[in-house]
């Protein structure tokens, strides 16, 4: 995160976070077909998947989706399980997956793995050499040097998702899913000097 001033920009960028990176893992490794929408990613970069469990369709894509959904977007409309979906009286449910059941039975099962294919990336990623990408405050420095002036005060939210796609995905007008192979790239910051630009 790079910041500067109390009324000034920020600009927050999430890497590795848990629940999106395994609701892709568990996406990609039980084969869900997703309905197209515009803030699903295109597959989970990763090149052995894991054999799935259950028979293609077991889970509906829109389970999937209404979770995927319901993780990143803040807007999007949260549907409300029956009593009868929820796991056990007074049983909480950290997933939010209550209103998708098929969904919520293979996380269930699969979630040690995810976790544990989360984790050991998180670890592989920490042993190696930092991203590519240069600093977000560098971009921003830039843009004022350009412009002649300080940017107006913004806020911006990135969340990195290991995924193959290329394509950045706006969630609002101050959040953006942006895939970690584009953020480690130059055109990370041509991206992002364009935003800035556009904001500022």
């Amino acid at each position: 995160m790079e910041s500067r001033g109390p009324r000034s920009w920020r600009i927050g960028i999430r890497r590795w976070d848990h629940l999106l990176d395994c609701a892709l893992w568990i996406r990609a490794s039980e084969r869900i077909e997703v309905p197209e929408h515009r803030l699903v990613p295109g597959p989970l970069d990763l090149d052995e998947l894991p054999a799935p469990t259950r028979p293609l369709g077991f889970v509906p894509g829109a389970e999937w989706l209404g979770w995927w959904l319901s993780l990143v977007d803040p807007a999007a409309p949260r549907p409300r399980p029956r009593a009868d979906l929820e796991p056990a009286d007074d049983t909480p449910d950290p997933l939010g997956l209550a209103p998708w059941p098929a969904l919520r039975r293979v996380v269930a099962e699969r979630w040690p793995q995810a976790n544990d294919w989360h984790l050991a990336r998180q670890r592989s990623s920490y042993a190696g050499p930092g991203p590519g990408s240069p600093a977000t405050g560098e971009v921003v420095r830039q843009v004022e040097e350009s412009l002649g002036r300080s940017v107006r005060p913004f806020n911006l939210e990135i969340t990195l998702l290991p995924v193959r796609d290329e394509v950045i995905r706006r969630v609002d007008h101050q959040r953006y899913l942006v895939p970690e192979r584009v953020h480690d790239s130059p055109r990370w910051s041509v991206w992002l000097r364009d935003l800035v630009l556009r904001i500022c």
